[in-house]
C-alpha cells in the first residue's frame, strides 16, 4: 500500500523536471569553481596553470563523472514510473539534498595523488572523508528509492513491472549497495591516507559490469 496520497500525470512529470533541474545547477556549481581559476600569469605557461590547479580540475572531472553515473541510474529508475507517493516524494528530495551539499566537499576536496607536498595530508583528511561520504549519502538513498519501488509495484508502469521485476531478480539489484560500500570504502581509506579514495574509486568499473541491468526487451509488435 502506497505512502500517504499518490499523484500522478503532470504532478509526475514536474517532480521528474524538477529533479533535473536540481542535478544541472548541481553540476554548474561544480563548474563554476573552475571559472576563479586564474590564466596565465607573467611567466607562466598554461601547463604551469593547470598543475598548479590539478587538485581542483580533477576533483571536478572525477565528480562530473560520478554524477553522471548516480544520475543515469536514477533516470533510468524514475523513467519506470506513472505515480510516486509521500515516501516517494522524500526520498527524491533527500537524494537531491545530497547533490545540492556536494559542491561543498567537492570544493574543499582539492587533493592529487600526484602532489609531493604532504605535509597537510593530515589537514586534507576530512574534507576527503566529507566528499567520499556525501556520495555514499546520494548513493544510498537512490538504492532505498529503487527499494521502495520494489515494494510499491503499483507505482510503477504495468508495461514496465515485467522488466523491473528481472531487474530485480538480477544482480543489478545489488548496484547501489555496492556503489555506496565503494563510496565508504574510500571513505575509510581517505582517513588513512587522504587520496587513496581515488584509487579505490576504480573499483566502480568492474562492478558496473558485473552489476549491469539485463537488456530491455522489446515487445514483438502484432
Amino acid at each position: 500500500m502506497a505512502w500517504g496520497p499518490v499523484r500522478s500525470g503532470r504532478s509526475l512529470d514536474r517532480l521528474i523536471n524538477f529533479s533535473d533541474a536540481v542535478v544541472a545547477v548541481a553540476i554548474t556549481l561544480l563548474a563554476l569553481q573552475l571559472v576563479d581559476i586564474a590564466g596565465p600569469q607573467d611567466g607562466q605557461t598554461m601547463w604551469d596553470v593547470i598543475q598548479a590547479n590539478w587538485g581542483q580540475i580533477q576533483t571536478f572531472v572525477l565528480t562530473f563523472l560520478v554524477v553522471a553515473v548516480m544520475w543515469s541510474v536514477h533516470n533510468r529508475i524514475v523513467n519506470h514510473l506513472i505515480a510516486y507517493d509521500s515516501a516517494l516524494f522524500w526520498l527524491i528530495m533527500l537524494w537531491l539534498l545530497g547533490f545540492v551539499f556536494l559542491p561543498w566537499p567537492s570544493r574543499l576536496y582539492e587533493s592529487t595523488p600526484f602532489s609531493s607536498d604532504l605535509a597537510q595530508a593530515g589537514e586534507l583528511v576530512g574534507p576527503a572523508m566529507m566528499y567520499w561520504l556525501t556520495l555514499a549519502y546520494i548513493s544510498f538513498i537512490g538504492a532505498a528509492t529503487a527499494r521502495h519501488m520494489t515494494r510499491h509495484p503499483e507505482l510503477i508502469a504495468p508495461k514496465d513491472r515485467p522488466y523491473w521485476d528481472a531487474v530485480q531478480r538480477s544482480r543489478a539489484r545489488w548496484r547501489g549497495s555496492a556503489y555506496t560500500s565503494v563510496f565508504l570504502l574510500a571513505a575509510v581509506a581517505s582517513y588513512f591516507l587522504f587520496y587513496l579514495g581515488n584509487y579505490v574509486l576504480l573499483l566502480l568499473i568492474p562492478l558496473s559490469l558485473v552489476l549491469k541491468p539485463p537488456p530491455v526487451i522489446e515487445p514483438d509488435p502484432e
